[in-house]
């Protein structure tokens, strides 16, 4: 193939990187319970497909990942073929193969029909849903199914209409499940992982007894061969719990329930091979359940293979009296996160997990904290290899004892000296200068988020500068205690304090101010742009949306005070601050992601970068990434839509952002050799206007051939 351009010359796994960058979109994860998000076309990479056959491929591969197969359009859950890709238009250009991963919309009333007795000419007929099926074709690539279940809302007359719906034969709806599941596991064989979404909730009230029924026993459509099933607002049958307990599952989610006891049953079942269990909505006894054992030691059933256990919404209180694991039954466990009251009364599940727990999300309350204090579970320095620590109270313990909440801190910060995130929740504490001491047992602390601690900026400058690498930081700064609530900082108090900490250092770029509590806005504005003006390296502030002092008013008297003759000429002029919904917190849902998948938040330019490959589920897992574990650990330049931190191999390459401009142009920002190619010194690429991507890449293929590593 001749070559026009230096572009193709560019390595495979470089194109691939470019073009993940190009088709990311600020979206929010949606909680456990929620519908998953509609598969949209990615319009980003259409430039990218011209640029050569080699990108093309690339490019096509993830344009056609995902599709839709509509079988009923239905206005609770309506799909725009002009904005979704649907399966019928990647078959008629032939790209079938390219799909991995299929969206089946499925209404549920169609189930409750006898298909064989009806006249196929009849295109509004629920035969169609498996024709459809059929009419697909093989589609072997397929790796993951998403099914969800829908049915008519109606209006509000029609919601509460008591009229009975026709009555139908439940083998008949059983029969039709079976054929319905035997079309998709004909024409996607491959399908490993199975997604079951239901919003009969939106309209339970409108589904009569056949519908119902229909939504209770769709679960078997799930084939025994999958390794990953998925369950959200859809209850087990018994023919679902008997077809999976052959310990084939090594990934399982169940949303939204109580836990009955069918649920129980196939978590038991697959004990051996499971590697990542994700409950939502349980109760603290179903899950000591899971941990019972009729045989086996100490009559303990152990999790041989489960390294990630998620519980979200734990429900309930521990109860002594029920029996509690004697053994530990998670031997492998690396992610622990629970949402709610723990369910463990026994320490044995953190004390035997401190050395290889890398992920430590819990809620605590008086009780659990002092059953670990005598178990001396959080001895400094005791988890050996912990990355991720989130610990604090629930939001009903949120007034406990300051004393109790002092500890905690002390606790969180020295649990572990490699620890690179750390969050400290519904935690209010002085931090006085004996506290400072214990910040510098977490040398490596890359992200810290405490929201709801109230700082000024006398708290503020010594808890930053405490972390040599700290490179972000989520906090709520509030006014100085003794100060006057609308006075304004005079010339000489603020020469005073850039005095006083004139050889104060921190190495964080980004700030987040969750809560802002001040008299006025304009004082608020005054101390947050003194507090940036002393901490010279911090390039980004973001204010919560959601913070009780309007956003908007705070920056409208940011841009007054930095026109202070104070500030002239000072770096606090190159800052930027924006208002952001989520800031740099982080969220509940967000709690667990598998490695090297992407977190993109919602709101402004504050979009999270690409997680750490090298760090596991431990700074990838909440979308807090630093290079891709194959550079160092030093933070790069930051384009405008805030994407920065990947490495690529071979060429010595770190990409800060790719932004798709109007037409064919595409701008990127690379970072060669630790020179900025495409973009200002600031890291904003701007060639959406000049020479485009062929001539950046150029660019690119010049340095990339004389640089081969960076920094």
């Amino acid at each position: 193939m001749p070559v026009y351009s230096v572009a193709q010359t560019l390595p495979m796994h470089v194109i691939e990187d470019i073009m993940q960058y190009a088709s990311l979109e600020h979206i929010a994860a949606l909680p456990l319970k929620e519908l998953p998000l509609r598969p949209k076309k990615q319009a980003k990479l259409l430039p990218l497909m011209s640029v050569c056959q080699s990108w093309r491929a690339v490019a096509g591969s993830m344009f056609y990942h995902t599709a839709l197969l509509k079988l009923k359009e239905v206005e609770p859950y309506e799909f725009s073929s002009e904005r979704h890709l649907t399966l019928g238009h990647v078959i008629e250009i032939g790209a079938q193969l390219l799909v991995k991963e299929l969206y089946v919309h499925v209404y549920v009333p169609n189930f409750c029909v006898n298909w064989d007795s009806m006249d196929t000419s009849d295109e509004s007929t629920a035969q169609t849903l498996a024709t459809m099926v059929s009419d697909c074709g093989d589609l072997p690539t397929v790796r993951s199914l998403k099914l969800i279940l829908t049915s008519d809302d109606g209006n509000y007359r029609q919601r509460f209409n008591t009229v009975d719906k026709p009555e139908h034969d439940k083998d008949i709806i059983l029969k039709n499940i079976q054929t319905f599941g035997e079309h998709l596991k004909q024409h996607a064989p491959n399908a490993w992982k199975v997604d079951v979404f239901s919003n009969y909730f939106h309209s339970r009230m409108n589904l009569n007894h056949q519908e119902d029924f229909v939504v209770d026993n769709v679960s078997q459509l799930v084939s025994a061969n999958v390794g990953h099933i998925s369950l959200k607002h859809v209850k087990i049958a018994k023919p679902m719990v008997v077809k999976l307990s052959e310990n084939t599952l090594r990934s399982l989610t169940i949303a939204y329930h109580k836990g009955t006891q069918k649920h129980i049953d196939i978590v038991r079942n697959n004990s051996s091979t499971l590697e990542t269990l994700c409950v939502d909505h349980i109760t603290t006894h179903s899950m000591l359940k899971m941990t019972w054992g009729k045989t086996g030691g100490y009559h303990t059933l152990v999790y041989p293979r489960l390294k990630h256990l998620i519980i979200n919404s734990c429900v309930g209180q521990r109860n002594l009296s029920y029996r509690q694991p004697l053994v530990n039954p998670f031997p492998k466990l690396q992610t622990l996160i629970c949402r709610g009251y723990f369910p463990f009364s026994s320490p044995i599940v953190l004390m035997e997990g401190r050395a290889h727990i890398r992920h430590l999300d819990i809620t605590l309350d008086t009780a659990l904290l002092q059953m670990y204090a005598d178990s001396k579970v959080f001895e400094k320095g005791s988890f050996e290899t912990l990355q991720f620590v989130s610990l604090g109270w629930a939001e009903r313990n949120i007034f406990s004892k300051r004393r109790i909440s002092e500890q905690l801190y002390t606790i969180t910060s020295e649990l572990c000296a490699k620890t690179q995130v750390m969050r400290i929740n519904n935690v209010r504490a002085n931090l006085v200068d004996s506290k400072f001491s214990s910040i510098h047992f977490a040398s490596n602390l890359r992200v810290l988020d405490m929201p709801h601690n109230m700082l000024d900026i006398n708290e503020l400058i010594p808890l930053l500068c405490g972390f040599p690498k700290l490179q972000k930081a989520n906090v709520a700064f509030m006014d100085i205690s003794e100060a006057s609530s609308s006075c304004m900082p005079t010339v000489g108090m603020i020469e005073e304090y850039q005095k006083r900490y004139k050889s104060s250092f921190t190495s964080a770029w980004a700030l987040g101010i969750c809560s802002v509590s001040f008299g006025t806005s304009r004082r608020a504005a005054e101390l947050l742009v003194l507090l940036v003006d002393i901490l010279t390296s911090i390039k980004r502030v973001y204010i919560n949306n959601n913070c009780p002092r309007a956003p908007h008013k705070v920056l409208h008297a940011i841009s007054y005070v930095k026109r202070r003759k104070v500030y002239k000429n000072h770096q606090v002029q190159d800052v930027e601050f924006v208002a952001d919904d989520c800031c740099l917190a982080i969220e509940a849902h967000e709690a667990y992601l598998p490695p090297k998948m992407h977190i993109i938040r919602k709101g402004g330019r504050a979009g999270e970068e690409r997680g750490a490959q090298g760090q596991g589920v431990a700074a990838s897992a909440v979308g807090y990434g630093f290079g891709d574990g194959r550079l160092s650990d030093s933070s790069v330049l930051d384009n405008a839509d805030g994407l920065d931190g990947c490495g690529l191999d071979g060429y010595g390459l770190r990409i800060l952002g790719v932004v798709t401009a109007v037409g064919s142009s595409v701008g990127l920002a690379v970072l060669v050799g630790g020179r900025l190619v495409g973009g200002d010194e600031s890291g904003g690429s701007d060639h959406s206007d000049g020479e485009g991507l062929h001539g950046l890449i150029k660019q690119v293929g010049n340095l990339g051939q004389k640089y081969q590593s960076v920094d």
